[in-house]
């Protein structure tokens, strides 16, 4: 079997910022034959371990309570919009706690190393005061970070203080794979069965800041779509979990090795290829008619 091993440095590519995609223009394009179709995978790759657990994604808190003072009911948010950087559950705590308390309440933040998770704590600052209730807001979307389901709410009444524990324990892996995918057709799937570009899932199991090195454990090529048959350009992008493109803040030192191989096509694809000379007269006689030539429409 032919194959041809296409070693990619990121200081050869060009990156699209609105496609998200680096590109590679090849002085040699890759081509199959004509009785060929082409086949690739990763077989190893460096990528760096650089970007953030808090992105524009999910940086930003808000919390809105249900005062009752004097017998009328205040609503009052506690919002908080995240500086996107690399954070602790701790640190993530301390931040909430950090936020300014309204006329009527006050709010506390802590982080339990015992069972991972974050409580959030309000408090009525006056005698004549309760807190009712409280809930996120549509624009909260940190949930998942410092362990809250989107819906969580609490209802109470005639109480000084409300107390909330996270559903589940805070979860600062911004994403446990990068994804390399192509622009190019292939049979793979993702997570929903649909068709997709992607190449390979990466484990990214390093320390912030460290370069994870991958290497395929399986000789397992993808078959690309019958239609690519001139590659003069690779399209390459990184994806998160949640199909969302990994920013690696700058430091995108990082490289690929495909191996394409050449497949023989089944002669059953391959058209005209299949009629050979020694099926040309069989061919010819059915192109002609002729084979119904003997038969009159009564004897039929």
């Amino acid at each position: 079997m032919r194959n041809t091993l296409l070693f990619l440095k990121n200081k050869s590519a060009t990156y699209n910022s609105d496609t998200k995609f680096y590109r590679w223009s090849l002085m040699n394009p890759i081509q199959p034959r004509k009785d060929e179709l082409l086949a690739c995978q990763v077989i190893e790759a460096e990528i760096p371990k650089t970007y953030y657990n808090v992105n524009s994604t999910n940086n930003v808190f808000s919390y809105r309570a249900s005062i009752n003072n004097n017998g009328q009911t205040v609503l009052h948010t506690f919002d908080l919009t995240l500086t996107i950087r690399n954070y602790s559950a701790v640190d993530l705590a301390t931040q909430i706690n950090n936020i300014s308390n309204s006329t009527h309440a006050g709010i506390n933040c802590t982080f339990d190393n015992q069972t991972g998770k974050i409580t959030i704590i309000l408090s009525a600052l006056s005698a004549n005061t309760t807190i009712d209730g409280a809930t996120f807001t549509g624009i909260n979307t940190c949930d998942r970070l410092i362990g809250f389901v989107t819906t969580t709410s609490k209802t109470q009444s005639g109480l000084s203080g409300l107390i909330l524990e996270g559903d589940r324990i805070v979860d600062l892996n911004l994403t446990n794979n990068v994804y390399i995918e192509t622009d190019l057709l292939l049979e793979s799937r993702n997570t929903r069965g649909e068709k997709s570009g992607i190449l390979a899932k990466v484990q990214m199991d390093g320390a912030f800041l460290s370069l994870v090195h991958y290497q395929t454990a399986h000789n397992i090529p993808i078959e690309l779509g019958n239609k690519d048959t001139y590659l003069d350009h690779i399209d390459l992008r990184f994806v998160d979990d949640n199909d969302v493109s990994v920013d690696f803040n700058g430091d995108n030192d990082f490289s690929i090795t495909l191996l394409f191989n050449y497949i023989k096509r089944d002669k059953l694809l391959l058209g005209e290829d299949v009629i050979t000379e020694q099926y040309k007269p069989f061919i010819d006689t059915i192109n002609t008619g002729d084979s119904c030539d003997e038969y009159s429409d009564n004897e039929i």
